[in-house]
């Protein structure tokens, strides 16, 4: 049974539906993927180009792409299934308010970069513009539904001025990156669809295979989103 059948009705109304991709490495463009096959609308930002030691993770990508743009690839290939915007930028707070309008639909975050997520929390929260963090180390993943409509516990209250170790650094494995890239675009189209919202933490350990929901507390006393 084709995607399509399984969105019934909703197939054309999530095409209506824009979102924005930070960062289309290995979670970025295999999220992009996903999303444009169903028809989803995307802006897709990065500032990175194509070299070998991608090719093992961000399937998106092959040998004819190295030293290319990874938005112009993302563009070129997907195009045919939807509207694709490419920004060739890394996002920095000069130009975040350019990037994301208050009119797109859901922002995810696929960077590997706690600066980025940061301000990305900070932006989105402001203008009550909901996003999803994503991320992969090694071989454990995890995601995140920041509800800014609802006010719900922001990446800060998760992060706590943690900084934790990055894929570039001790790498990550393929399977990793594909599994919490399918789980993430399965809570958008949930949340774009009709409006399901994950709200636990998810965690996913594929050194014992455990998948893992955690409820994440709001904290009375983050800089971002404390009405403090």
């Amino acid at each position: 049974m084709s995607t399509k059948k399984v969105l019934g009705k909703n197939t054309e109304k999530i095409k209506n539906k824009q979102v924005l991709i930070v960062g289309v490495g290995g979670l970025g463009c295999t999220v992009a993927n996903l999303l444009a096959r169903v028809g989803i609308k995307l802006i897709v930002v990065d500032h990175d180009i194509v070299d070998d030691t991608n090719l093992e993770r961000q399937i998106l990508y092959d040998k004819n792409d190295l030293l290319k743009s990874k938005v112009s690839c993302v563009k070129e290939k997907l195009s045919q299934f939807t509207e694709i915007k490419s920004i060739n930028e890394e996002l920095v707070e000069k130009n975040i308010q350019k990037i994301i309008s208050k009119n797109i639909d859901l922002v995810i975050d696929c960077t590997d970069n706690v600066k980025t997520r940061l301000l990305i929390n900070k932006y989105c929260n402001k203008n009550k513009i909901n996003w999803i963090y994503s991320g992969a180390v090694s071989n454990i993943g995890a995601i995140f539904f920041v509800d800014n409509k609802n006010n719900s516990p922001c990446y800060e209250c998760l992060q706590q001025n943690k900084d934790g170790e990055t894929s570039c650094e001790i790498g990550v494995l393929n399977s990793i990156v594909v599994m919490i890239a399918s789980m993430t675009t399965n809570i958008a189209i949930n949340y774009l669809v009709n409006g399901k919202i994950e709200d636990k933490l998810l965690r996913i350990n594929f050194n014992d295979n455990t998948l893992m929901k955690i409820n994440v507390k709001k904290n009375v006393d983050c800089k971002t989103c404390s009405k403090k």
